[in-house]
């Protein structure tokens, strides 16, 4: 199932809600959280932008996701993305990750890396359905509650 939404490109005015939306994605207890300074450091790099999805609410649109991105030369970055648990499973993730893609080719990238957190199958099958494939693992990358440390997935795809 496939939900229409509205993808639109934010900055760092957005900042604030860019980073209430990466808390509200990301609710395991100890997950890390980007805060509105981080969103704002990363949308101030060169090369660096976000994508933000909004379904139409009652009054005004609803923003549901996000996508953080960055390219460098032919060399592209999934920095984040998160969509809210009430609107997962109906198309937003591929739907702001094809959006995504298509402006890095614009931005000259030939291809596309991302991380992924060993535990988040979901989103490990997302990646591979779109045609990403592992590449490296990173040792304890992500830290969750009570010191956990899980293992990155590294993974990248062509873009053309």
């Amino acid at each position: 199932m496939s939900t229409l939404v509205d993808i639109a490109p934010v900055g760092a005015v957005a900042a604030d809600l860019l980073a209430s939306l990466h808390a509200a994605s990301f609710c395991r207890p100890g997950d890390e959280r980007w805060s509105a300074q981080a969103f704002a450091d990363v949308l101030g790099m060169p090369g660096s932008f976000c994508l933000l999805a909004s379904v139409a609410g009652r009054i005004r649109p609803e923003p549901v996701g996000f996508c953080a991105c960055r390219v460098a030369g032919p060399e592209s970055e999934l920095l984040s993305l998160g969509v809210l648990p009430t609107h997962r499973r109906a198309g937003t993730a591929r739907q702001l990750i094809l959006r995504c893609m298509g402006r890095c080719v614009e931005g000259g990238a030939r291809e596309m890396y991302l991380e992924v957190a060993e535990d988040n199958p979901s989103a490990q099958l997302l990646y591979r359905s779109l045609g990403f494939f592992q590449v490296g693992r990173r040792k304890g990358y992500y830290l969750r509650l009570d010191n956990l440390k899980v293992d990155a997935l590294t993974m990248r795809r062509d873009l053309r």
